[in-house]
């Protein structure tokens, strides 16, 4: 449970402007909005009323400070953010595409790219993790520089007394070699994983609970999100919980994992059964996935209750859950 005056969930990773047009991708102060795939999950948490805090690198830019900006007035602590004075803080920008969404980027050499262990024992970061309950990482910001992945493992170091969710988070075009393996040794040390099940065949060969668990012994869960079928847990013992996706007009994909992440982790927090928490994420998912933007307040709770045949029949759209 929560500590009052304390975030329960620590988020560290790679903070992007998402820009309002692809044309602006390469001004860096034309109007765009806080995104990256933590701060999604930061500011969802914090939507959720639960205690987060994010932690990072940012340009001493106009889009550093919105993003700072962004993530406190939604409630998330940001006294763990350091700011580059030399480099800028990361964009991209979304445009549609047959059969999904094109993302253009501009992080090379990035403030955030510049990240390394050194955070971790900024006085702010230090106490937040002493605190925090739960660490939340992923894989990408083990590709964005070694200097990142060197954090991402000395946060998954032990003796911790904070757990770490890790979300897979494959990017094929930010691996040049294809080779997952480093994402998949720190995965390993996680205490929960979350992945889907397209990326699980990417990085793992399997998306078979049985098969993942035999890669993936230490964790206390491996959570797959089978896209809009359903989000199954694999436990320690290889039992299996699953829980079936709502259905939805999907408006725009992106964020809809990281959604998903954070209404799993608000569950954890709560010391909620996983049935539970797996429900949590999809309606945090479906929230995302009905709105343009990467990020969004999830369903409303009482959705949780409902029987199996009530949640099956539910139909979820940008007016209105059905």
């Amino acid at each position: 449970m929560e500590t009052a005056g304390r975030s329960a969930v620590v988020c560290f990773g790679e903070a992007l402007a998402l820009m309002a047009r692809v044309a602006d991708v390469d001004d860096p102060a034309a109007p765009a909005s806080a995104a990256g795939a933590e701060v999604n999950v930061a500011l969802d948490l914090a939507a959720a009323g639960t205690g987060v805090a994010w932690v990072g690198r940012l340009g001493d830019d106009p889009h550093g400070d919105l993003v700072r900006r962004t993530l406190a007035g939604a409630g998330v602590d940001t006294a763990g953010i350091e700011a580059d004075p030399v480099r800028p803080t990361g964009r991209y920008a979304k445009s549609p595409a047959p059969g999904g969404t094109v993302m253009t980027y501009r992080r090379a050499g990035s403030a955030a790219s510049a990240t390394g262990p050194e955070l971790l024992a900024a006085p702010a970061v230090r106490d937040r993790l002493a605190t925090a309950s739960w660490v939340h990482v992923g894989g990408i910001t083990a590709a964005v520089s070694p200097s990142c992945a060197a954090v991402l493992a000395a946060l998954l170091d032990r003796p911790r007394g904070y757990r770490v969710a890790f979300d897979v988070n494959w990017r094929e075009q930010m691996w040049p070699d294809g080779d997952p393996a480093a994402v998949a040794a720190l995965a390993a040390r996680a205490d929960v994983v979350l992945v889907g099940a397209d990326e699980a065949r990417r990085v793992f060969g399997t998306d078979d609970p049985a098969a993942l668990r035999a890669q993936l012994p230490g964790p206390e869960l491996v959570v797959v999100k089978d896209g809009a079928a359903r989000a199954l847990a694999v436990h320690r013992d290889g039992s299996v919980t699953a829980r079936a996706a709502l259905s939805v007009d999907v408006v725009e994909p992106v964020g809809a994992g990281d959604a998903f992440a954070a209404g799993l982790l608000t569950g954890l927090v709560r010391g909620e059964d996983v049935g539970r928490c797996l429900r949590r994420g999809h309606l945090g998912a479906a929230a995302v996935l009905v709105v343009p933007g990467d990020s969004a307040a999830p369903l409303p709770g009482h959705l949780l209750d409902l029987d199996d045949d009530a949640w099956s029949a539910l139909r979820v759209s940008a007016e209105r859950v059905a």
